[in-house]
């Protein structure tokens, strides 16, 4: 019976880091099936190739940070980025975390804003100002409000993704849309594209999963966690890619594409969507404005308390980016950037490998 508890205990442990690692990716760009379009549906079957390719390279890099953030004793990412990418590159990374970071927290204030606003027919600034508080709020709560918030709604975003999915997939209709229109393609093709997606996003996740030592209780849940929480985006980033094969490029001008064909297969389900997207939005402002605000917080020597209400009060005005624009515009660029952060990573995890190697044989 004790082992019981502790192998649920174990597995509980296991699932909360897989969720804190795939919260910082599922956000509304991953759940809208809008950076899922533009960096993998339109390569067509070539997509799905990319797909894994991520899938696979977001197993990798979760076991490799997270595990070397348990053995490491790593508090904070500047103990991480350092030792990593060195000095010169280490700066570079500084300088564009905290502006993805803090570009994202405004884009998904916006977003969240305008759902909100929709929704009960309030104006958008009330609507933003009423999601800006949350945040503060969750914000003061350091990482155990993130803890708690990840816990509950990445499972809720994993299963009505999923549902939804399948749903959509097994109901298909293709007369729910009749308008063929163009899209332009973010590189020339998908492995390049699915780089770009591992990167970009991996400047977020990393930055979080630095600060997860207090809940890594052993090097089994750090490394199980970390692949755990690359195979299930995988997973869920394949079933929407299904769900934008079947209806594109029908579906190519849609700002949130996922949502405009759910809601033309049946509205109650739309309407639960569209919550799906609120959480994901909210989570996703969560993670990358918890990022932001520690960057900003090493950097000055002024209280938390004080920080968080300033930074929460500059994205009211600075939420003003058009969501399809950020990510077709702003996300590669970042990608670009992001890639030597990722290098530097499955660099790591090379040594890594080759140290408990060298380890085994001397034993």
């Amino acid at each position: 019976m004790l082992g019981v508890v502790i192998l649920f205990k174990e597995v509980k442990d296991i699932f909360k880091v897989a969720s804190i690692y795939m919260a910082t990716i599922i956000g509304a760009g991953f759940a809208s099936g809008q950076e899922i379009m533009q960096f993998f549906s339109v390569y067509y079957e070539g997509g799905f190739f990319g797909i894994l390719l991520a899938g696979v390279l977001f197993a990798i890099i979760g076991y490799i940070v997270i595990v070397k953030v348990y053995t490491e004793r790593i508090r904070n990412y500047e103990e991480f980025l350092f030792p990593t990418v060195g000095w010169i590159i280490g700066w570079v990374m500084e300088i564009t975390v905290s502006l993805f970071m803090g570009s994202a927290l405004c884009i998904m204030i916006s977003g969240a804003g305008s759902i909100i606003s929709d929704a009960i027919n309030i104006p958008y600034l009330y609507a933003v100002l009423a999601v800006a508080l949350l945040c503060m709020f969750i914000f003061l709560t350091d990482i155990r409000g993130i803890i708690v918030l990840s816990s509950f709604i990445t499972p809720v975003l994993v299963l009505g993704i999923i549902g939804v999915g399948f749903y959509i997939i097994m109901s298909r209709d293709m007369s729910v849309f009749s308008t063929v229109t163009g899209f332009g393609t973010i590189t020339h093709n998908w492995f390049v594209s699915s780089i770009l997606y591992v990167s970009y996003n991996s400047i977020c996740a990393v930055v979080v999963m630095c600060s997860l030592l207090p809940y890594l209780k052993s090097k089994k849940v750090a490394a199980a966690g970390g692949i755990m929480g690359g195979v299930m985006l995988c997973f869920m980033a394949v079933i929407i890619n299904i769900v934008l094969h079947i209806f594109y490029p029908n579906i190519a001008s849609q700002e949130m594409p996922v949502l405009s064909i759910v809601d033309r297969y049946n509205s109650l389900v739309g309407e639960l969507y569209r919550i799906l997207m609120l959480l994901a939005m909210l989570i996703s402002a969560i993670t990358s404005g918890y990022g932001f605000i520690e960057r900003i917080c090493t950097k000055v020597k002024v209280s938390r308390k004080i920080i968080i209400p300033v930074i929460c009060g500059f994205t009211i005005p600075l939420s003003s980016m058009g969501f399809s624009t950020l990510i077709s515009t702003i996300y590669p660029i970042f990608g670009y950037v992001g890639m030597f952060m990722v290098f530097a990573i499955l660099l790591q995890g090379i040594n890594m490998l080759s140290f408990a190697r060298k380890r085994k044989d001397n034993v």
